[in-house]
């Protein structure tokens, strides 16, 4: 494989999760991802009500010059939601949209999406249509909590592309088995949310300080020339979220993680 120097193009962007900021005001998201240097941004269309109104969007990504390139809708998804998010994304060029699993009760969710996503495939080519692999969650009975718990299947059997929240994967399977076969994932891959897990299983902690070797797997993705997409995607609590002036601190060594992990590594 040819030497990949530090500036070379292209390279896979960083984009930064409305949802990891959800409890504020998506103007002020837009604001802290532009003033961190973000490129792009990851739109959580569920988690914010003002995510909804084609009009608001797409004035901020005008007003901020900020572009939106994914957009993820919710767990309990139908027919007026995924509308909406096709209208979205026509609106503002975006090119993913990803659906988060149904919880395995919820048969009209999963009925829909077995049923209609076909069709919207179909009718906007433009778009990759994605599921994001959920929490290897079970009720009991050893029932799974959620439907599309199976990344192969995901690609395989509902002709779907991933998109790869690797906090949900077990640290040895992430480690291990998806590592080694990851050359075959990349061409169905269209975003990988970045962030960590800690030793008691708690998600979507900043990527710098727990358990999951994330940097030897940004090193491996770029070996193998991954381009799509990164996002951020992190749960931080209320107290933390109060502090604008931390927000700022954690956004930052996010993108110097990627930047001295991803993005200035040199592969032989």
């Amino acid at each position: 494989m040819p030497r990949v120097s530090k500036t070379t193009w292209p390279r896979a962007p960083l984009l930064l999760s409305t949802d990891t900021l959800s409890w504020y005001w998506l103007d002020l998201i837009f604001q802290l991802a532009k003033e961190q240097w973000y490129e792009w941004l990851d739109l959580a269309m569920w988690k914010n009500f003002d995510a909804r109104s084609i009009e608001y969007v797409a004035a901020l990504v005008k007003k901020y010059k900020l572009p939106i390139k994914v957009i993820q809708i919710s767990r309990k998804v139908n027919i007026k939601e995924m509308n909406q998010a096709v209208d979205l994304a026509k609106a503002v060029s975006a090119e993913v949209i990803t659906i988060n699993s149904p919880e395995i009760f919820n048969f009209k969710s999963y009925r829909f999406l077995t049923t209609h996503l076909p069709k919207y495939k179909a009718h906007n080519r433009d778009i990759k249509f994605s599921i994001i692999n959920p929490k290897d969650s079970l009720y009991i009975w050893l029932i799974p909590k959620y439907y599309f718990k199976n990344i192969v299947q995901i690609i395989k059997k509902y002709s779907m592309y991933l998109w790869l929240d690797v906090a949900n994967v077990q640290e040895e399977v992430l480690e291990n088995q998806f590592a080694k076969k990851m050359v075959n994932f990349i061409p169905y891959l269209s975003v990988v949310y970045l962030s960590d897990v800690d030793k008691h299983w708690n998600h979507h902690l900043p990527m710098w300080e727990w358990e999951l070797k994330l940097a030897l797997l940004l090193k491996k993705f770029k070996q193998l020339e991954y381009w799509t997409y990164f996002s951020v995607k992190l749960d931080l609590d209320k107290k933390l979220l109060s502090d604008i002036g931390k927000i700022e601190v954690i956004l930052k060594k996010c993108k110097l993680y990627y930047k001295e992990n991803y993005e200035e590594v040199s592969i032989s």
